[in-house]
């Protein structure tokens, strides 16, 4: 069964109770690393600066505390793979939507690789109603 590293969870540790709780109960059946959860002003600016952004700070769901996003990737990571992002994405969404109807979470989630602007495929938010 894979398991998270230390740096992996204490990234995790600055995320939503919801995303916590889903990425805990994945990692069980999938293997992937946090790249990221809350950002710091100048974290998310540089991340705009990059182009790996299309929000600065403070409108990113990375910049609320704790975050409303997550970022992360199948491990090991290939960045070039994105069938595995998009595997990754569905098997998070599938026990998302399942701990919701359970009552274990109240979030609801989006995926950055739908989004029409940028794709950003490590990216996870709550959806904001």
């Amino acid at each position: 069964m894979p398991v998270f590293s230390k740096t992996s969870k204490a990234r995790l540790q600055t995320c939503h109770p919801d995303i916590a709780a889903v990425c805990r109960e994945l990692i069980k059946q999938y293997d992937f690393a946090v790249l990221c959860g809350h950002r710091t002003k100048a974290e998310q600016n540089d991340a705009f600066k990059r182009g790996t952004s299309r929000l600065v700070y403070p409108q990113s769901a990375h910049n609320k505390i704790p975050s409303h996003a997550v970022d992360i990737a199948p491990y090991p990571i290939d960045w070039n793979n994105l069938m595995r992002f998009r595997e990754m994405w569905h098997r998070f969404d599938a026990l998302a939507q399942l701990m919701y109807e359970r009552g274990e979470i109240e979030s609801r989630f989006e995926w950055g690789g739908e989004w029409n602007t940028l794709k950003d495929y490590p990216h996870i938010e709550i959806k904001e109603e």
